[in-house]
């Protein structure tokens, strides 16, 4: 049990994370001349630097197998933000929401997972 709640705990930062640097970046967007059109990519980008932190967390909770763990909890991660925001503004969920360019944090996760299993505790 008490694996699960650090793990539910894991997840929780790295949505608030996310969450914080979205709010950031649409601030940017909205006050400054940054392009509207690249607001994808910023988006990618705080998912990376998100999966980035649960990978760590979770390679250092699981303590071996970093890339295969990160990899999985980052694609669930991943899965979860697109769910949400598909269901959120779209009411559906279909094979087009799922784009190539969503591997990068899933890819970035996995980095995270081998810096947290080769962390010092």
């Amino acid at each position: 049990m008490n694996f699960i709640c650090k793990l539910v705990k894991g997840y929780l930062i790295a949505f608030i994370i996310f969450l914080i640097l979205t709010v950031a970046i649409t601030m940017f967007i909205k006050f400054t001349s940054m392009p509207e059109s690249f607001s994808i990519y910023y988006l990618i980008v705080a998912m990376c630097i998100a999966t980035l932190f649960l990978g760590i967390f979770s390679g250092k909770l699981i303590g071996k197998r970093g890339l295969m763990s990160a990899i999985g909890f980052s694609t669930i991660f991943v899965f979860l933000i697109i769910f949400g925001i598909n269901c959120t503004y779209f009411q559906d969920l279909t094979l087009d929401s799922f784009n190539i360019q969503y591997m990068i944090p899933v890819i970035v996760g996995g980095i995270g997972g081998i810096i947290g299993v080769n962390a010092k505790k």
